[in-house]
């Protein structure tokens, strides 16, 4: 074990050095209570405050809340928040997660974080607490795979697995209690207020296979002052991951996925997820067109061979247009680029980033002389994400012209201006085709992978500091809080390119200039790695390194009151609370001047551009322009909530409640809103309970989709209306248009999504021990946030053409003969409320403890079904299907989602615990379960989707206590034992990382220690 944790020595050193700063006596994050007293026997003891602000109301039978407390959660083996959100089925897939690898450009979240998504309504739909008090968002947002907008949600990695004492679910939507984004429902995370005495634990793990390690020390100390008035605790916690990269594994290692599909999904190329944007140059010699380099004979994908005769073109001979960069013989070839030749990106890219983390939390409370508490938090959190990815290309906005005596330009001039003789112009060049001055040309493709990868570091952290007191006025239960929470993320990117000085370093006529007519590897023309790199020297001059500084902030202040006895009606006393909220919201994004617009690219060389035009609006190489962006929001709102007995039994006990709750919320942005909430409880005998809710709930647009003023790619497109004039095509399929402008931005104008919530539910209790719950739920949105998409915009204007009129999205150029109505330059586009949504499923939940003479036995149960989502094409989606477009070709989000990528049908978890009846002794395991999707990008011949197949991880553990004294533990675990793989999705790592874990078989040993 010694060994082991050597390697990390100096980290842990570093670790102890920061604690000891911060003047703690023991290490990192408290362990929650320590979890001394005994397990409760079913889910409805347990002490529940999500779901009502009434102090000390039981609303654990009323409302469907999932309860894991400190020992659950220690059984999944989660150590961050992204696994421990994996062990809940209510949660949809995770869009946000430094652990997939997939999304991680220079616009996404690709730093420490996961977001969260319950019910599988997108990010931004769930609320979430820390100590009963909303938590400030995640800095940066990133555009939802499955709704194609902006969405912005908390950071579940911000807070330590082991400093939890519990997590809440509140699995019903709670808009009328705790206000906007409450839409599927709540998450409050309970960290512990009463520890005392002191705690110190380690743990180390590895997985099998890789090169991935993790170690997390964490420690609590918990102690009174002033003769036991006042009380502190003090916590923290470090880990450090080691990441892995895509090569480590068979599944990552290569992009091109076929082989690795069903036999009759392999001719389909989705599966080759290999760029197009290859590392052998793409090059348009001016006046005579396109070429590009490759091997002189090579293998095609298809198996054929490609040789020297297959070379040349446009007049020239193959064998005239064959060279040699020292290392393999190279040739021009005017034909199509071979998929041979496009880059396995993976050989080079982490699949999980390197991670450190640091954790502190404080909390002081203190009993005034006249009753009340005064009580006060602080939170730190801090990481450092580090990880590699594949070199930029030069994409279609970052296309650049190369004069004729680029010193390594193969069609370059005979002599160079001074005279001195061109060692490079290919022998024996036809003059009447390449002219003995020498052809320029524009670079319409390449990868510079002799670069290396660019490289990624993403520090993150965040605060919160909150102030509060609490107390009796009167009947009144009184609680009180201003609190501040700011969250910073520096996103750095370097070893990137500039453009202008990329092309500045090829307007070189010396051998100081780069050059890109060289090979990349001779054994295989997939590689990213260079044997023919260029000198350090031609490089320096034009990398450069691009960041986003994001900070959110979120300030508030509260006043809670509540009694649960307001008056008595037959059945009971009436609780009641009431509060107001004022919170203010702000985002500030900063982005490096080379890409934010402040800096564009103007091409020199290029004679077609105007006075005021630029090439592109960014100037880093592979990234579109990203402006800044400075947005904020007041929100002032009110609630009022009543828990009423209804009917009684015979012995007074009410067996018939309601809860009726309202809230009124006033945004500085986006207007104002009231959301009711009723719920009943009809309890008719000992063992079984029935509730039911009906509520309305809202989520606001967030800051970027309202404030953001716009971001623009060059992509292509077809043009529908051309297609319907000529009589080639029809709104379902249309003729390409070529390259043009997407801009994508912001809208003031958007509304909140308003929903209804349906519950559903029965609680069974027929013996001690055991509780089984089933609940039905059904939601449905209106003016879901979404875009349409750019094709949808082209099939809108032919639509309207047809009407005598036209998209003002769509801007043209001047008709010709080769396009009668103009080629499309540029689409404008804006967020906009689009869709209905109607969703619904039902959660299965069963809990049973059993005592016996050989031990105490805990099982487990969660299931999560998603029977319906469904999601009508609104606004101008609608107009283009009742013209004749086939709702299938509107996008993925219109119609049933159920099964589609990321919606699985069903999720579920089991657990079972055993633990000896001395306490020395626990075992236990841990099953999650996520069924199949079928993947829409991949079809056979008859058109049928290819199957995600269904996955399932078990982890086990085992236990011992009090060997290394009283209040020790030593704990070994394993996580996914049978070494699952995760199956085969159609993305860049090969498997679908918002729903399956990357983690192999997963060895660990923790040891813990606590001191009275």
């Amino acid at each position: 074990m010694l060994f082991l944790l050597s390697k990390h020595s100096r980290k842990a050193v570093r670790l102890i050095e920061v604690l000891l700063t911060f003047g703690l006596t023991a290490l990192a994050v408290q362990t929650a209570n320590a979890q001394e007293e005994e397990a409760t026997d079913t889910a409805l003891e347990e002490i529940v405050v999500t779901g009502t602000h009434i102090e000390g109301a039981d609303v654990g039978g009323l409302l469907p809340v999932t309860v894991m407390d400190f020992e659950d959660i220690r059984a999944t083996g989660a150590e961050i928040g992204d696994e421990l959100l994996r062990a809940i089925p209510q949660f949809g897939s995770i869009g946000m997660t430094h652990v997939r690898g997939g999304i991680t450009g220079v616009n996404a979240a690709r730093g420490d974080v996961a977001s969260f998504n319950l019910r599988s309504l997108g990010e931004g739909n769930t609320l979430v607490l820390i100590n009963g008090r909303r938590m400030v968002l995640h800095p940066i947002t990133q555009t939802s795979t499955a709704f194609g907008v902006p969405v912005a949600s908390p950071n579940a990695n911000t807070l330590p697995i082991a400093g939890l004492n519990r997590v809440e679910v509140l699995r019903d939507g709670a808009s009328s209690l705790y206000g906007a984004d409450a839409v599927a429902g709540v998450v409050n995370y309970v960290l512990d207020d009463t520890f005392d005495g002191s705690e110190v634990s380690i743990r180390y793990g590895a997985e099998n296979g890789t090169g991935r390690d993790d170690l997390s020390i964490n420690g609590a100390i918990g102690f009174e002052l002033g003769g036991g008035n006042t009380h502190l605790l003090l916590s923290g916690s470090y880990m450090t991951s080691t990441g892995v990269l895509a090569s480590e594994k068979s599944y990552s290692m290569t992009q091109d996925n076929r082989s690795r599909a069903p036999e009759e999904f392999r001719s389909d190329t989705s599966l080759d997820g290999r760029s197009s944007l290859e590392p052998h140059s793409l090059v348009s010699f001016t006046g005579l067109g396109s070429f590009h380099v490759r091997p002189a004979n090579m293998v095609r994908d298809n198996g054929g061979m490609l040789g020297v005769a297959d070379c040349g073109g446009r007049g020239l001979a193959g064998a005239d247009l064959v060279y040699n960069d020292g290392v393999q013989d190279l040739c021009l070839d005017s034909s199509g680029q071979d998929r041979a030749l496009r880059p396995n990106r993976n050989e080079v890219k982490s699949l999980t980033p390197d991670v450190d983390r640091i954790n502190l939390y404080a909390r002081l409370s203190h009993d005034l002389d006249n009753g009340w508490e005064l009580y006060g938090e602080g939170a730190y959190y801090y990481s450092e994400v580090n990880r590699v990815w594949e070199q930029a290309a030069i994409l279609s906005n970052g296309r650049f012209f190369v004069p004729a005596d680029y010193y390594w330009n193969p069609f370059g001039p005979v002599t160079f201006a001074d005279g001195r003789p061109n060692p490079n112009r290919l022998p024996g060049l036809d003059t009447s085709i390449v002219p003995a001055e020498g052809l320029g040309f524009r670079l319409t493709g390449h990868r510079p992978v002799d670069l290396g990868p660019r490289r990624v570091e993403v520090e993150s952290s965040s605060y919160r500091m909150l102030a509060g007191l609490q107390g009796n006025l009167g009947d009144w239960d009184i609680d009180t809080a201003v609190w501040h929470s700011e969250a910073r993320v520096d996103d750095t990117a370097s070893n990137r390119i500039s453009t202008p000085l990329f092309q500045a370093q090829m307007m070189l006529d010396t051998p100081a200039a780069y050059n890109i007519f060289t090979g990349v590897n001779p054994n295989d023309t997939t590689s990213t790695i260079d044997s023919t790199p260029n000198p350090q020297s031609s490089i320096d001059p034009f990398l450069v390194s691009a960041s986003r500084d994001v900070t959110t902030t979120l300030t508030a202040v509260d006043f809670r009151a509540s009694r649960p006895d307001l008056f008595s009606l037959p059945a009971g006393e009436v609780g009641i609370a009431v509060g107001a909220e004022f919170r203010s919201e702000d985002l500030d994004e900063d982005n490096s001047s080379i890409f934010d617009g402040s800096m564009p690219y103007i091409d020199p060389l290029n004679p077609s551009l105007g006075p005021g035009q630029v090439t592109n609006l960014s100037s880093l190489e592979g990234s579109s322009v990203r402006p800044d962006v400075a947005a904020d929001r007041d929100v002032s709102s009110l609630y009022a909530e009543l828990l009423i007995p209804l009917v009684a039994n015979s012995e007074g006990v009410p067996i018939v409640e309601a809860q009726v709750a309202a809230r009124f919320e006033d945004f500085s942005d986006v207007g104002n809103i009231t959301r009711p909430k009723i719920a009943l409880s009809w309890f008719p005998s000992g063992w079984l309970r029935l509730r039911g809710s009906y509520s309305e709930g809202f989520r606001a647009p967030n800051l970027i989709q309202l404030n953001s003023p716009g971001t623009s790619i060059t992509t292509s497109i077809q043009d529908f209306a051309e297609g319907i004039l000529l009589g080639t095509g029809d709104l379902n399929s249309g003729p390409a248009n070529g390259n043009y402008i997407l801009e994508t931005s912001g809208n003031a104008a958007l509304r909140p999504e308003e929903s209804e919530q349906t519950s559903i539910g029965i609680v069974l209790t027929p013996t001690d021990g055991l509780t089984v719950t089933l609940d039905w739920w059904e939601i449905e949105s209106t003016g879901a946030v979404g875009v349409f998409t750019d094709e949808n915009e082209s099939r809108l204007d032919a639509v309207l053409r047809a009407e005598g009129s036209s998209n003002p999205a769509v801007f043209r150029d001047v008709p010709d003969a080769d396009n009668p109505l103009g080629e499309i330059l540029r689409v404008v586009r804006r967020y906009e409320n689009l869709n209905t949504r109607k969703v619904n499923g039902y959660d299965v939940q069963v809990i049973y403890a059993l005592e016996s003479p050989v031990g105490a036995f805990d099982f487990r149960l969660n299931w999560a079904e998603l029977k319906d989502f469904d999601q009508e094409a609104g606004g101008n989606a609608a107009r283009l299907v009742e013209a004749g477009a086939n709702p299938s070709v509107l996008g993925a989000t219109v119609g049933s989602l159920i099964r589609r990528e990321f919606f699985p049908e069903r999720r579920a978890t089991f657990s079972a615990r055993w633990g000896s009846n001395n306490s020395l002794w626990e075992v236990g395991a841990f099953a999650s379960y996520v069924s199949d999707v079928f993947e829409p990008s991949v079809t056979n011949s008859n058109g049928d989707f290819m199957t995600v197949e269904s996955m399932t991880v078990v982890n086990v553990h085992a236990a011992r206590y009090d060997l290394l004294g009283a209040g020790s533990a030593i704990r070994l675990g394993i996580t996914n034992v049978f070494d699952e793989d995760p199956p085969l999705a159609s993305e860049s790592f090969g498997f679908e990382g918002e729903l399956h874990t990357n983690r192999a078989q997963y060895v660990y040993l923790s040891f813990s220690r606590r001191f009275q």
